[in-house]
């Protein structure tokens, strides 16, 4: 069945017991001298909420533009273009910028968000499709945001009330030693101690360096400026089965081992796991200890 005909099946079946809402493909134009706009995500609007896949790989991107385009830089502008989409998913215009647009929205529904949007990715962001039919093509990054959800949502669930003191849904405004402030995004905290929650799922060095550095950033500001003295980097981890090449997962773990051995060292503790729900619990178990 090609692509075309599977989208159709899917947009013509009855309803599935699950969620149910709108998806609409996410567009950019990557090279303004020839106009052309390319899909490069698919988001899924229910019950008030969005999922967003991005494109995180340019295997294809590259062979179409060369060195015309940075990856570096493509990296970056998926992770805003999610990251816009979750903060303003309530009142989504139709044109993000200039350069990025969103598709019409068409009804949708499956078993939960995570496959309603993979499906659709599969079929209209042709530019992720692996270039080596042979590649291992399940890998599937999950972003700060979404993991940083899934934890409070645990956490609430098994802390019940006690939650509620620790998670922080907006920045916090520290106050600095020299009387000036600042907003620093540290998800935990109370008045003993502050905790960070970083993906690292995902395959680019670059984003996964950056998640960290800033997490990293954020706390040693608040430990050095708060009596706080306990602090904690919660870091969700892939394995090497997660559906990376055996280079990129390499090269994933050199970088990551390297920064996460350096904020040990600093006084964080850094706490790991290959899954979001043992990633809850021993963040919790940590938190527990301190509180």
């Amino acid at each position: 069945m090609s692509n075309l005909a599977s989208l159709r099946k899917r947009l013509s079946a009855p309803d599935q017991t699950g969620v149910n809402g709108n998806w609409r493909t996410i567009s950019a134009c990557l090279d303004e001298d020839t106009g052309e706009y390319l899909n490069v995500g698919v988001l899924f609007k229910y019950s008030d909420k969005v999922e967003v896949r991005m494109l995180d790989s340019f295997e294809r991107i590259k062979c179409l533009y060369g060195q015309r385009i940075d990856h570096d830089s493509l990296h970056h502008l998926m992770l805003d273009i999610e990251e816009t989409i979750r903060r303003h998913h309530s009142d989504l215009p139709d044109e993000l910028s200039d350069t990025i647009r969103l598709g019409e929205p068409l009804y949708a529904s499956g078993v939960n968000p995570e496959s309603v949007v993979d499906e659709f990715f599969l079929d209209v962001v042709t530019l992720g499709v692996p270039i080596d039919k042979h590649r291992n093509n399940n890998f599937r990054y999950k972003s700060n945001h979404k993991v940083r959800e899934t934890l409070f949502e645990i956490m609430r669930e098994k802390m019940a009330l006690e939650a509620d003191h620790i998670i922080c849904n907006e920045p916090y405004r520290l106050k600095l030693n020299n009387r000036a402030t600042i907003d620093v995004d540290v998800p935990l905290l109370n008045e003993h101690a502050a905790g960070a929650i970083v993906s690292a799922w995902y395959k680019s060095p670059i984003v996964v360096e950056n998640n960290l550095l800033q997490a990293a950033s954020d706390l040693l500001l608040v430990a050095s400026n708060s009596d706080r003295e306990r602090s904690s980097m919660s870091v969700l981890m892939p394995q090497e089965s997660s559906g990376m090449s055996r280079t990129e997962f390499t090269k994933h773990q050199d970088i990551t081992r390297r920064l996460l051995d350096r904020y040990q060292r600093s006084g964080i503790d850094i706490i790991e796991a290959p899954s979001s729900d043992v990633l809850a619990n021993l963040t919790i178990d940590w938190w527990k200890k301190v509180a």
